[in-house]
């Protein structure tokens, strides 16, 4: 599941997942906002080796962490 963090958090750090793959969302999704618990600031996605190799496979919607929205990223 993608999480959403903005420049100023960065990559998500200490969680059972490693988010290694920065990806911007596309510009019909361009108001994503930050995951962070005391952030609301416009972000970015960050996938999961899994979801990288789905991205490189042509998959371009994402699940993001609230489970409510999917993302397109570009």
């Amino acid at each position: 599941m993608a999480l959403a963090r903005c420049e100023t958090c960065g990559r998500p750090q200490g969680l059972k997942q490693d988010y290694a793959h920065f990806h911007a969302p596309d510009s019909v999704t361009r108001n994503i906002l930050c995951g962070s618990p005391t952030c609301a600031r416009p972000a970015s996605l960050w996938l999961t080796d899994v979801e990288e190799h789905q991205y490189l496979g042509g998959q371009r919607i994402f699940r993001v962490s609230n489970r409510t929205l999917d993302v397109r990223v570009t």
